[in-house]
């Protein structure tokens, strides 16, 4: 002891010590695997959080996969990254929407369209693939604590929302007329009855997010573990690419009417600043040392 004592004092350069520490660490790593691949699988809650319109979580579609890989520093730390999917929802409702904006028929004469919506409803849903790193502690036995932090960076896989409404009305005001048209359909005025519309699109950037786990390692073999843990991913910037200013309902003025929708993220009465992701609940691991 006496001689190890005096041998850490004379490693007056910080870096000559930091290379015994880690020397030390490897020689504590010969009687355990250093290295874990896990495969896992977590959910149930993982939602689109925004505040601009009613937003209500989405419970049923936050289930997430992923691959990691750990290499151990030493019996207790460990540096974990690896790749996961991870898919989020958000849910958009309003009781009622009204717009008005001014435009011109196919004939090029010029009136206020003006619709109505009843009993809106949007859902958002968008997959990213994460890439974690994370730092990971854990005790010692057969079955030991163990906590992970860390971050992740999300890119988009693809995102898409749908829309529909139990009701769409539609008029056409002429000013110079000083008339309501609330008809025929083929010019765009009347009621829609139940009218939906969907796009592939949502316009949502690279995420990244804090990563919190804790919970129970329990060994099966000396290669093999099983993890039970609580988690929370928190989205830290904002993935939405706003392009804010848009009608949520364009009327195109053709021979037949037809009519193109637009997200109420990015249109009036929403046009939604700000979307972060959170995802929260229970992962289930396997992991396998070797």
């Amino acid at each position: 002891m006496k001689f190890f004592i005096n041998a850490v004092i004379r490693l007056n350069n910080p870096f000559k010590f930091l290379g015994v520490i880690l020397f030390l660490s490897a020689i504590s790593l010969n009687a355990q695997q250093k290295n874990e691949a896990n495969l896992y699988i977590n959910g149930p809650v993982s939602i689109l959080e925004y505040d601009a319109v009613d937003n209500s979580a989405a419970l049923d579609n936050g289930i997430g996969f992923g691959l990691e890989y750990g290499r151990y520093l030493s019996d207790n730390w460990s540096l974990r990254t690896g790749i996961a999917l991870q898919q989020y929802s958000g849910n958009a409702k309003l009781n009622q929407i009204n717009g008005t904006f001014a435009t011109e028929d196919s004939e090029g004469e010029s009136f206020e369209f003006r619709y109505q919506f009843t009993n809106y409803k949007e859902r958002q849903e968008a997959s990213y693939v994460q890439i974690p790193l994370l730092v990971q502690y854990e005790g010692r036995g057969a079955s030991r604590f163990f906590a992970a932090a860390g971050v992740k960076v999300g890119i988009l896989a693809n995102s898409d929302y749908e829309s529909e409404a139990d009701l769409l009305t539609t008029a056409g005001y002429y000013e110079q007329y000083d008339a309501l048209l609330e008809g025929p359909k083929f010019a765009g005025f009347g009621k829609f009855g139940k009218y939906s519309w969907s796009s592939d699109d949502l316009e949502l950037k690279t995420n990244v997010m804090l990563n919190l786990e804790t919970g129970i390692k329990l060994s099966v073999s000396e290669v093999s573990s099983f993890y039970v843990s609580v988690y929370i991913d928190y989205g830290l910037v904002n993935i939405f690419d706003q392009t804010s200013g848009n009608r949520l309902l364009e009327y195109n003025e053709d021979a037949e009417v037809s009519f193109t929708g637009n997200s109420i993220l990015n249109s009036a009465p929403g046009e939604v600043e700000d979307i972060k992701t959170i995802s929260f609940g229970f992962k289930l691991k396997y992991g396998l040392g070797f």
